[in-house]
């Protein structure tokens, strides 16, 4: 064997004879960094780092050889993972590991038998393995064996800690950290693991929330693969079914969709071209409405076939499962976020070092040969090449989103509290409550607020000795298992039964006979049972029906929208364009010469109309949205949106001076708040406890975490 790095030699030795037994020449460059960081420092770490480059034994070899040489009285090391799969996942690889030595790995989630969840809490030791919701409902049912538990917690391990920053479920394990460290008395290191991220720094300040101690940056660019890509486009759909198919056929492949419907559609596709090439079929579905037997089967096939195994995924195969050697990414139209393209690039190139990532996307003739000309321009494979070139001209990655006022979550975490404590005084509580990380700009007031708002709908009440506890109307919400998760769950989920089996579930339902696409089959329901909510079926012929609530679409970044923009003013001629791609690019700049609102920000479109190309972001569109609802605002404009990019303006001043007055009235606005008067009270409900909010404090939320005044600053 090779002379390794000196880190090799810091590891205990049933760690150096795991090492030896995979014939592994050298520690990676992350792991010999992570070596030394751990075993050397106090600080928390986050580690950066490629697809299969080895984060996970990076944080355990050197956690476990500190355990190895002072075993704790609790557990020690607390793993969070996104995904039950992950974790179920991570597990065989820490057993596998852990096989000379004398500590426990244990995993706790809705599928693991509750004898082993026992043993734990009779003995803790070792590393627990869960996910946020698993841990939410351990500390709300459990709270009695937090101290037990975790008395002697030494590290907590994030996995895919991009998958939790800026979103509400990063806010609640951040919330549970706190938790953990009042309760059981512990100042456990925090080590996140991700493969990626933009601004490291960012993240590392995320990790480090909350608490006194900074972070050490393990940023491994040595590990940064070559890469693949190509970019073809369609007219219609026997060619771009075909062409998917002559893609992927002979491969290990994860075809990447932006919804359910697309995914179950495409592998239908698949299976058809096959069965009429009398070829094999090797296509599979996997996603979060999907039966966990199939998915666990598509999974398998993925990772232990010998030979070709194509998977249609939603997000569910973006993260770190092992699915083996990927040699290809195929992705339908644009990713939601170059996070999202960089996360889907790197799952594969194990086998071959180089990582393949293949777009493609079907345009149906009647959206781009109408009258309307917005209709005419092919933003989906736009936005495509915007997010690519961002990607290798800036190494570009959107920064970490930010909630200022999460109060859907205040009010989880109000709730979850009153059940963990039993009852508590208003201000214990809200020294309780307010003091977690994602609370900090809540003032006392606002949380008052909400208090009184649950007291009056009976979410929460007072009891005799002055105390709070939990209300009522919250009794069945709060000890429903669905209480757990922070994200929304869909209203209304059916089972679908075929010959006794679960196959998936849907959320819309179908009419009797009406055929539908779930594990890339078609059926048709024969029977509903509503008390059970199961829809059985059976085998049917092809259909389009919906069976899901279409997904909103992601939000989107300005720098990517603003990329659009110069795509299709640029002369550009990108290499991984296939030809029917070049072509339809080139159709869309001919026609941006002629399109004066391609180049303006303000142009006229006919007698009294103009249009208004901002150019702007998810955040900047909503912004503009409510000021051009704000009272007072540019009196005698009316403002309505045309497209996800553009407005039309009716006014009757002639260009020039729309253009002065328009700008004037935008350059006044100098904060979101300042746009509270555009505004009204039907809001969307977008986070999962928003119904709950008093109407003042959801207005707050609102202006706070969705708008940006900046954004209108051209």
């Amino acid at each position: 064997m090779k002379r390794m790095s000196d880190a090799f030699g810091r590891l205990v030795p049933f760690i150096r004879e795991y090492i030896y037994n995979k014939n592994w020449t050298e520690l990676k460059n992350a792991q010999a960094q992570a070596i030394n960081a751990i075993l050397d420092d106090e600080r928390h770490i986050l580690i950066s780092s490629g697809t299969a480059s080895g984060k996970t034994e990076a944080a355990f070899f050197p956690i476990l050889s500190q355990i190895a040489d002072c075993p704790p009285s609790s557990v020690a090391v607390l793993y969070i993972g996104p995904l039950k799969a992950l974790i179920n996942d991570q597990f065989e690889r820490l057993r596998d590991l852990l096989k000379a030595a004398d500590i426990k790995v244990w995993r706790w989630h809705g599928d693991v038998p509750a004898a082993h969840k026992k043993k734990l809490l009779e003995n803790p030791s070792g590393i627990l393995q869960i996910t946020p919701e698993s841990l939410e409902s351990m500390m709300m049912r459990k709270g009695g064996d937090i101290i037990k538990l975790f008395r002697d917690l030494r590290y907590i391990v994030i996995d895919e800690v991009h998958a939790f920053m800026g979103i509400d479920r990063g806010s609640q394990l951040l919330c549970q950290i706190a938790k953990i460290e009042r309760f059981a008395k512990c100042s456990p290191r925090r080590i996140g693991l991700s493969a990626t991220l933009g601004e490291v720094s960012s993240a590392a300040d995320w990790l480090c929330l909350g608490s006194d101690k900074s972070a050490i940056v393990i940023d491994d660019k040595n590990t940064k693969k070559k890469f693949r890509i190509a970019v073809n486009w369609h007219k219609e759909d026997l060619s771009f079914y075909t062409a998917i198919y002559n893609q992927c056929k002979d491969t290990k492949s994860i075809i990447f969709t932006n919804s359910r419907t697309e995914a179950e559609q495409v592998i239908a596709n698949m299976r058809e071209i096959a069965r009429l090439r009398r070829e094999p079929n090797v296509f599979y579905v996997h996603h979060g409405s999907i039966s966990k037997r199939l998915r666990e089967e598509a999974e398998s096939a993925m990772r232990e076939h010998e030979g070709s195994a194509v998977t249609s995924a939603t997000l569910t195969l973006e993260l770190g499962i092992d699915i083996g050697k990927l040699e290809r990414v195929l992705q339908i139209g644009a990713p939601y976020s170059c996070a999202g393209f960089l996360q889907r690039l790197g799952r594969s190139g194990r086998k071959t070092g180089v990582s393949e990532m293949y777009f493609t996307g079907l345009e149906i003739e009647s959206e781009y040969n109408g009258d309307d000309v917005f209709r005419k321009f092919p933003f989906e494979l736009i936005k495509i090449i915007a997010i690519i070139q961002l990607y290798l001209e800036e190494r570009w990655i959107e920064p970490i989103g930010h909630k200022p006022l999460p109060f859907s979550l205040l009010y989880h975490q109000t709730m979850s509290m009153l059940v963990s404590m039993g009852e508590m005084t208003v201000s214990a509580l809200a020294r309780s409550v307010l003091t977690f990380p994602p609370f900090y700009a809540v003032s006392q007031e606002d949380y008052r607020a909400l208090l009184l708002h649950l007291l009056k709908i009976k979410h929460i009440q007072k009891t005799e000795e002055n105390t709070l506890i939990v209300g009522l109307e919250a009794e069945r919400a709060v000890n429903h298992f669905s209480f757990y998760a922070v994200f929304p769950e869909e209203d209304e989920v059916y089972k679908v039964i075929f010959d006794g089996r679960e196959i998936g579930s849907i959320n819309n339902l179908p009419p009797d006979n009406a055929g539908f696409c779930l594990a890339g089959r078609y059926w048709a329901a024969i029977d509903v049972d509503a008390r059970t909510k199961c829809v059985f079926v059976k085998p049917a012929e092809k259909s389009r029906r919906l069976l899901w609530s279409l997904a909103g679409g992601g939000e989107i970044h300005t720098k990517i929208v603003r990329r659009m923009r110069q795509v299709l003013i640029e002369e550009d001629i990108y290499p991984y364009l296939f030809d029917s791609a070049k072509e339809r690019l080139g159709e869309a700049r001919n026609l941006a010469k002629n399109c004066e609102f391609i180049r303006s920000v303000l142009s006229e479109y006919c007698k009294n109309t103009f249009i208004f190309s901002p150019w702007l972001g998810s955040r900047g569109m909503r912004t503009l949205d409510v000021l051009f609802r704000k009272d007072g605002f540019f009196k005698n404009l009316r403002a309505v949106p045309i497209d996800k990019y553009f407005y039309a303006i009716k006014s009757d001043l002639p260009l020039q001076k729309l253009t002065e007055k328009f700008f004037d009235e935008i350059k006044n606005i100098n904060s979101a708040n300042e746009l509270i008067g555009g505004i009204g009270d039907n809001l969307p409900l977008i986070d999962k406890y928003d119904r709950l909010l008093p109407k003042e404090l959801l207005k707050k939320q609102y202006i706070s975490n969705r708008l940006d005044a900046e954004e209108l600053k051209f």
